[in-house]
């Protein structure tokens, strides 16, 4: 069944805190000319060329801001925003798992109930209004919702419990690497159940996510299946050139649920080869286990979104030994800068083993130092896959992936009222 604009003309309201996927999905659904509002919690309206020439804490504050989107849709909370986010980050090195926890979901209900209140102010139509949220940061939304008949939608960005149990076992495995060890507070996983519950359809980005989610209670039914998408460069970029050390980028957090450990081994296994491994994010392990990386490993340190570009074209290849990742969309950023992939089953599936890089088993030093050095060793293998990875980007774009959702939710909310119901147990 087709959604026709005469029956059922969409308009989205979308809330997001932070900058995921460079706001991604308000642009998506604003390119389709079904957005009504966007609520952020920092939108940088004014003064971004001075904060561009300042540290990366300016420049980042410069990148809350997409000009396509127009900003008579946009509703913000810069200054309180602005102000609890920095606090947070000059603290978070001194924090437990506990306290960032509590952070995330203090500021999440903060942020949830500025936008419930904005929307008391509107006319909404349950005809024609949707609604799509982030886990932690719009259970006072939907539950207002809710009331006014509103379908909405929450998106559960990572496997949650299941991802959890699975970092433990490998602090477990490395002992005196994690930075921060911990358990992540029932109060958080209480919030996201609850948001779960009060919304109409949940979105995860992955198989791996929805399978995890099955795992902790929630129907199969009601839930949709999503990959991520981006923002395709307009220009055609180039396959990678082969010559020269073959440079490995890893692009994220330093953190044991994104596989160092693994990469760690990989690249003690690898030093003769003479292969470079540039490590671009903030660290998330001990000095300890800093102390433990080979010469071969260089660390970059915190990235911010307008060095991206910079960071990719000094690589060959990308690296996601991964644990468990909900999607992880560096892998989509990557390929659109040609680079082949070699990553986990854990996370969303992008790659084809041996056609865009290689799929690896996690947790395996050795797998990933084998996909590696055939790498090294094949250098027409390696464009080949840098052509491919350019082909299959195309598919990725944002127009296709809000397409995707509108069909998919339409499909929900034209099902019978007792369907439903079953669905929602």
């Amino acid at each position: 069944m087709t959604c026709a604009h005469a029956t059922w003309p969409e308009r989205w309201i979308v809330a997001q805190e932070g900058s995921r996927q460079t706001y991604a999905i308000p642009l998506a659904f604003h390119r389709l000319g079904a957005l009504r509002l966007f609520y952020a919690d920092i939108w940088c309206r004014r003064g971004r060329s001075v904060l561009r020439r300042g540290p990366s804490g300016a420049r980042a504050i410069a990148t809350r801001f997409n000009p396509e989107l127009p900003l008579d849709r946009v509703v913000s909370f810069d200054w309180p925003a602005m102000l609890s986010r920095s606090l947070l980050h000059l603290r978070r090195g001194g924090l437990s798992q506990q306290r960032i926890a509590d952070e995330f979901c203090r500021f999440g209900e903060w942020f949830a109930i500025r936008v419930r209140e904005h929307l008391k102010g509107l006319e909404l139509d349950r005809g024609k209004d949707l609604f799509f949220g982030f886990n932690t940061n719009c259970l006072e939304v939907l539950h207002f919702l809710k009331n006014r008949g509103v379908f909405t939608l929450v998106d559960q960005v990572d496997p949650a419990r299941v991802e959890e149990r699975m970092v433990l076992e490998e602090i477990e495995r490395w002992p005196g690497w994690a930075s921060a060890p911990g358990l992540i507070p029932e109060s958080y996983w209480k919030r996201i159940e609850a948001e779960w519950e009060a919304s109409d359809v949940i979105l995860v980005n992955s198989e791996w996510s929805l399978e995890a989610l099955v795992q902790q209670g929630v129907p199969r039914e009601k839930m949709i299946v999503v990959p991520l998408a981006i923002d395709l460069p307009h220009q055609t970029l180039q396959p990678v050139k082969p010559e020269g050390n073959l440079k490995v980028l890893w692009l994220g957090g330093v953190l044991l649920r994104k596989g160092i450990q693994y990469l760690v081994e990989a690249a003690r296994r690898l030093q003769h080869l003479n292969i470079e491994f540039l490590l671009a994010g903030p660290l998330g392990v001990s000095k300890h286990a800093v102390q433990s990386f080979p010469p071969s490993m260089k660390l970059l340190g915190r990235i911010t979104r307008d060095q991206l570009g910079q960071i990719y074209r000094q690589a060959h290849v990308f690296v996601l030994p991964t644990i468990s990742d909900g999607f992880a969309v560096t892998q989509l950023e990557a390929m659109a800068h040609g680079l082949p992939v070699v990553t986990t089953p854990n996370c969303g599936r992008v790659v084809t083993d041996g056609v865009e890089g290689f799929l690896v088993p996690a947790r395996d030093g050795q797998a990933l130092a084998d996909a590696l050095a055939k790498l090294n060793d094949d250098r027409g293998l390696l464009r080949a896959m840098s052509v491919n990875a350019l082909k299959t980007i195309q598919q990725y774009d944002l127009p296709s992936n809000a397409r995707m959702i509108q069909s998919l939710v339409c499909a929900r909310r034209n099902q019978p009222r007792e369907t439903l119901l079953e669905c929602h147990g």
